[in-house]
């Protein structure tokens, strides 16, 4: 291509000014046909620098137990400058625009610096390639993708750059000043990568096009707003970017600013799945299918057999799922139907490029790392996703809390519970540089009211006062929290006492306290019908308000705006809490707005700023394993643990404080210590020894007896034998063994 003259091009703002203007300063020159930016003299968007590059790149070998950057080099050996320079280029578009935490910000400058001291002479960058480098980035959809796929996009990103080396120059002008022409002519590079395009179309027009590059987030954002633009204009690529691009304006136009789509309070709109970091997945085929899965490792996929049911699209809700499945698979039983909604839902929503998946045959277990998403069900009525799988490893080496996992039955079963130890499975230098944060978090609003905990309370309490603050000050934050940890924590006791504490109302008006349970539900918590007796005998049903609506209505009155007022919530996880929270789940994240009730839907409602909920779970009762996803996003989940402050070391504390033995409290180390450190949701808290019983021997062996041993027998059940559990966790074997310490 002939170098086109200047041209003045006006770039309206987008997400990241930073960014945009580090990336324009590469792809300015490079798309203008200038020499590149980082020498000033060599011109590196030819058609014979792309091709050398993409040649080395298709013939060297990606080495997934190497690092990345040695695969590069390798590949880039005795390159010309022109190619090698022009890798660097392409390095930094690849990973400038990526959402990273800090740790993996330092890895994508160092990737880009190596690269260019590959040149000879070194090359220095340009002190503006430094400054969108320092940004934590805008893409945070499929930064995982992104970092599998390096060599992958590095290819499309060449063939892109000789594509528009062959265009006229008119037509790059047209394309740099219309945003429509310039994906006319990104899409129309050989072998599209739709990821990485778009990531390029917005650098370039970060005025019109988003950093949001994923299907199915690109379709949840469009169908979620939709109706305030007047509904969807079509399903082509063309129509959903339009889309959101009008939708994008009506919302900043309500905002006053630019809005970011992954802020705490859009994103919950819009996401169907709430993403909790990276998953893990325990595939399988339909009986032992050896032949598919050397398929799965030898073609970098996995499949998911679908062979009745009607094309779904990804991202489908749970609903439509479960409607296609009992009408298209009537002829599977029971048990079968319900395990392909889980697999079906779990493989085209829930599952995202970047969660581990593994498969095990043989006595093997093979890892993987999702890189696209699904695709197909076409000729042979499989649902496909590109996966990059690793060697594999003996099940019988794997601990022993993952082994149980594995043995969950399903065709797909979400094992995130032990991600961490599965991680260890991944070769470590190919390991990615995940962004685990999600979305950009806001800081809301509170009013004051708050005063700073003093070192009296947390004596009076036998904790630390550090972390006691670390708690007020995230309810202060969030509104509402959840105190979660195994029984005997005194969850319930500094729930109360905190919320005292704080409301500063010696007369508890402020401080309320309900405790869930099964049948609890909406009516009983906020409003609803209960009989009552009219003057003249009959029965009738009266609007009755229950706690929540009760202290939310005081908190309200004028005068009480700046009192802080409490709700503690006990043993929350015991009840259906999208049942009992019915609309006001939409209030717990959104205070500022108000619905209409549906037993009042002429009333709006509005949940006051000064109330704070605090809830409280027992890991110990698995219902917790099933929580709300929408509760886990609207609360901030603090954990009370044996082991971890400000329970850990309370019961000693409390004991010295009285001038009491302190061997209970060496008794509850040396128990909690005998359980394994994955089954640590089942150690014991420290409330069952603060009782005057604790301090005889008499008395410890009731406890023993009647408390601890029959709770530690259903938390093994099946496990341990009630020898086994006496010979580990009897009190006459731990006092052994504290005497012989």
């Amino acid at each position: 291509m002939t170098p086109a003259p200047k041209t003045a091009i006006t770039r309206a703002p987008g997400v990241s000014p930073e960014i945009e203007d580090a990336a324009w300063f590469v792809l300015g020159a490079g798309l203008q046909g200038k020499p590149s930016a980082l020498d000033g003299k060599t011109l590196t968007w030819t058609t014979e620098a792309a091709t050398e590059l993409l040649e080395r790149l298709d013939s060297g070998v990606d080495d997934a137990k190497s690092p990345m950057m040695t695969n590069l080099r390798e590949s880039l050996a005795e390159a010309s400058r022109g190619a090698r320079l022009l890798a660097v280029e392409l390095l930094y578009l690849q990973s400038l625009p990526l959402a990273h935490e800090v740790k993996s910000l330092k890895v994508k400058q160092a990737r880009v610096s190596e690269a260019a001291s590959w040149l000879e002479p070194p090359l220095r960058l340009p002190v503006q390639l430094y400054k969108g480098l320092t940004d934590h980035g805008v893409i945070r959809d499929r930064t995982a993708e992104f970092n599998w796929t390096i060599r992958d996009q590095l290819k499309w990103l060449c063939r892109f750059v000789r594509h528009v080396d062959m265009q006229e120059p008119s037509v790059i002008t047209k394309a740099l000043k219309d945003p429509l022409k310039f994906h006319a002519l990104a899409a129309a590079t050989p072998e599209d990568q739709p990821a990485i395009r778009r990531s390029i179309e917005y650098l370039v027009w970060p005025s019109y096009f988003e950093p949001v590059v994923a299907d199915v987030e690109r379709r949840e954002i469009r169908d979620a707003f939709a109706s305030l633009v007047g509904g969807a204009k079509g399903d082509t690529e063309e129509a959903i970017t339009a889309d959101i691009h009008r939708i994008r304006q009506h919302l900043d136009e309500q905002a006053g600013q630019r809005i970011d789509w992954y802020s705490r309070q859009l994103v919950s709109q819009w996401r169907k799945v709430t993403d909790p970091g990276r998953r893990a997945w325990l595939l399988r085929t339909h009986g032992d299918q050896a032949a598919l899965l050397e398929a799965w490792s030898g073609g970098e996929k996995v499949t998911l057999d679908v062979e009745h049911l009607r094309p779904l699209q990804a991202g489908v809700s749970a609903g439509v799922v479960q409607h296609a499945v009992d009408e298209d698979c009537k002829h599977l039983g029971y048990v079968e139907r319900e395990d392909t909604k889980t697999a079906v839902f779990a493989f085209l929503t829930v599952m995202k490029p970047g969660d581990l998946v593994l498969y095990q045959h043989a006595g093997t277990v093979h890892p993987g790392v999702v890189l696209g998403e699904p695709d197909g069900d076409g000729e042979d009525r499989r649902l496909r996703r590109k996966v990059r799988w690793f060697d594999g490893h003996p099940t019988a080496d794997l601990p022993r809390h993952v082994q149980r996992q594995l043995a969950t039955p399903g065709i797909v079963v979400d094992v995130t519970r032990v991600v961490q130890a599965l991680e260890a499975l991944l070769p470590a230098e190919a390991e990615p540089e995940l962004d685990e944060s999600g979305g950009a978090v806001e800081v809301e609003a509170v009013p004051e009211g708050f005063g700073r905990l003093t070192p009296t309370f947390a004596e009076s309490l036998h904790m630390d006062l550090e972390p006691l603050q670390e708690i007020a000050d995230l309810l202060e934050e969030n509104r509402q929290v959840v105190l979660y940890g195994p029984p005997g924590t005194g969850k319930t006791y500094l729930a109360k006492h905190l919320a005292a504490e704080l409301a500063q109302d010696s007369t508890d008006e402020r401080v309320k306290l309900v405790q869930f349970h099964p049948s609890y539900a909406y009516e009983d918590f906020f409003e609803g019908y209960r009989p009552d007796k009219t003057d003249d005998g009959q029965v009738s049903f009266k609007l009755v308000a229950g706690p929540l609506r009760r202290l939310a209505e005081e908190a309200a009155k004028p005068g009480n705006e700046k009192k802080p007022y409490f709700l503690i919530i006990d043993e929350m996880n015991r009840a259906n809490l999208a049942k009992v929270f019915g609309e006001l789940y939409f209030l717990l994240e959104y205070r500022d707005d108000r619905i209409y009730l549906q037993y009042s839907p002429n009333e709006p409602f509005t949940l006051p700023d000064n109330l704070y909920i605090i809830g409280t779970m027992n890991t110990a009762d698995r219902s917790i394993a099933m929580m709300d996803a929408a509760i886990r996003r609207r609360f901030a989940f603090i954990e009370l643990h044996p082991q971890t402050e400000p329970v850990r070391g309370s019961l000693l504390r409390f004991l010295e404080a009285r001038g009491l033995d302190t061997t209970p409290a060496l008794l509850l180390d040396a128990l909690n210590s005998a359980i394994d450190e994955w089954d640590r949701d089942l150690m014991i808290g420290p409330s069952y020894f603060m009782k005057p019983a604790a301090q005889s021997v008499p008395g410890l062996r009731r406890i023993w007896k009647y408390e601890l041993l029959p709770l530690l027998e259903e938390h093994y059940h099946g496990q341990l034998t009630r020898a086994q559990l006496e010979e580990r966790f009897g009190l006459e074997q731990l006092l052994g063994r504290l005497a012989a310490q």
